[in-house]
């Protein structure tokens, strides 16, 4: 981890020297346990198959706690629960520092009780709770906590991670926005959270209050499906002809090499597109009606009986994969594809022009994160995704002579204008 530069600070360096990860995944081999220092192991599912719990990767793990900025003698919070990310903040914030760790899921809670105490620090308390209604009032320290970490995908930003965490204190979150998750490190200022840094990752989903499922709708006798990340599903009436029907396509000339970034693109367009969607193909169909791969997904938006979604295409063959070359394509269906398709291969253009910007390197928005019920007229000029508890504010480069007023593009709900 250090020597790829996730770990710059010597304290976090340490903690991941000082404490055995293995000793935290029992079930797991020393290879296994060592060796997955780039993925998750997982050590919980449900019924179903899917992780509830795992020890995070350890490069997302070093990641997420340099962006907490710790000090000597912090007082932490971490909501989700293993035990071993607990003990790394334990290590980080000192003898005088305090670590509260809770989850919501009893056994999880026993088995990191177990493992902190095996370890050996004294500074951890685990406890057991829906992190979605904060940290038991007992244990939140005056003034609030200095930093606060969710390690568990996080659809929304519950008031109370606010209202617990002290003014300049700092929160790490994998949040997600339409459909999109960017672990993102944010800093309390009175009643808003400004966003520090953002870091692609993943994580198991959210349970209990925080629990939340996207509405869907099916196309194609479920071979597709328009995914609403954000908002309530919209209407997809007469797009199943549309889609049987002739597709419209438009080269962008943005084109990328093999191994580049390119997720920014897919935030960039899930905050600045109105009617954003992702079109999904199902497992096991092989290549769907669209050309989107089987388990794929694709940017999307939607309009009346009409679809434009992002894909791309290989336009430079070669056996040598450094010069292997690809171009982003518009596909689109309906009497509004051709509409569509223009607009959103323009958006595609946008991205490439002021976010992608150095080669192709990508640059990361300003964000702030305000009370649900702040009006329009006091929200900074961005592009606004609306979330039950919260109004987030994206300001990307090149975006702000496009926006007169905040609009909601991503949510399906009328603004406030209160």
């Amino acid at each position: 981890m250090a020597a790829d530069g996730w770990a710059p600070s010597a304290p976090v360096r340490e903690a991941l020297r000082s404490v055995p990860r293995h000793r935290f995944a029992p079930e797991k081999n020393l290879r296994t346990a060592y060796d997955a220092g780039d993925f998750a192991i997982v050590t919980r599912r449900n019924e179903s198959g899917r992780a509830t719990s795992s020890v995070s990767a350890a490069w997302l793990q070093a990641d997420m706690i340099e962006g907490l900025d710790l000090k000597p003698g912090a007082v932490v919070w971490e909501a989700g629960s293993g035990g071993y990310n607990a003990e790394l903040l334990a290590h980080v914030v000192g003898p005088g520092g305090r670590v509260v760790t809770s989850d919501i899921d009893p056994y999880v809670v026993r088995r990191a009780r177990r493992f902190t105490t095996e370890a050996g620090s004294g500074r951890v308390t685990v406890v057991h709770g829906d992190a979605a209604h904060g940290a038991p009032a007992g244990l939140v320290p005056r003034g609030g906590f200095d930093a606060i970490v969710m390690t568990y995908n996080c659809w929304d930003v519950a008031p109370a991670w606010r209202e617990q965490l002290a003014e300049g204190g700092r929160l790490v979150l994998p949040l997600e926005v339409g459909g999109y998750t960017r672990a993102i490190t944010f800093q309390r200022r009175g009643d808003v959270l400004v966003a520090r840094r953002f870091t692609h990752c993943g994580f198991v989903p959210a349970q209990g209050a925080d629990a939340r499922t996207a509405p869907v709708v099916g196309l194609l006798d479920g071979q597709l499906q328009l995914r609403f990340d954000d908002g309530p599903a919209r209407s997809a009436e007469g797009l199943e002809e549309a889609l049987r029907g002739r597709r419209h396509e438009i080269a962008t000339g943005v084109t990328m090499g093999p191994g580049l970034d390119f997720g920014s693109l897919l935030l960039y367009a899930a905050t600045t597109s109105p009617g954003f969607c992702r079109l999904v193909s199902a497992p096991g169909q092989g290549t769907s009606v669209v050309g989107i791969n089987a388990g794929s997904d694709a940017p999307a938006v939607l309009g009346d009986a009409s679809l434009a979604y992002v894909t791309y295409v290989q336009t430079r063959h070669s056996e040598i994969r450094t010069e292997r070359l690809w171009e982003w394509h518009v596909h689109a269906f309906g009497p509004q594809g051709p509409q569509l398709a223009e607009k959103f291969a323009e958006t595609v253009r946008a991205w490439d022009r002021d976010v992608r910007g150095d080669g192709d390197r990508s640059t990361d928005p300003a964000a702030t994160v305000h009370p649900a019920d702040t009006p329009d007229r006091l929200l900074p000029r961005g592009d606004v995704v609306d979330k039950d508890h919260c109004r987030i504010v994206v300001q990307w480069p090149g975006r702000d002579a496009l926006l007169p007023s905040p609009v909601a593009p991503c949510t399906g709900r009328p603004p406030a204008t209160a």
